[in-house]
């Protein structure tokens, strides 16, 4: 069970990674010049992918709490 959690939380981690780096290439594409909707739009996924890559770290921390718990108690 706590494998697949962790699974879980290691695909939305690949998720968030991959969402950063388009946003990034977004937000680097815009013109410098002028404020565009495509930078905004870029910092805002930017933002989003922060926050799926934190949310599945803490899938991934409470998976792992969850392993370690198991195997103390069968030792």
């Amino acid at each position: 069970m706590s494998d697949s959690i962790l699974q879980a939380g290691l695909q939305g981690v690949r998720s968030g990674i991959d969402q950063f780096g388009r946003a990034a290439g977004q937000v680097a594409a815009a013109p410098v010049a002028e404020s565009s909707s495509n930078s905004v739009d870029g910092l805002i996924e930017v933002k989003q992918a922060q926050q799926t890559i934190q949310a599945s770290a803490a899938v991934i921390k409470v998976a792992d709490e969850t392993l370690g718990s198991l195997l103390d108690e069968t030792a």
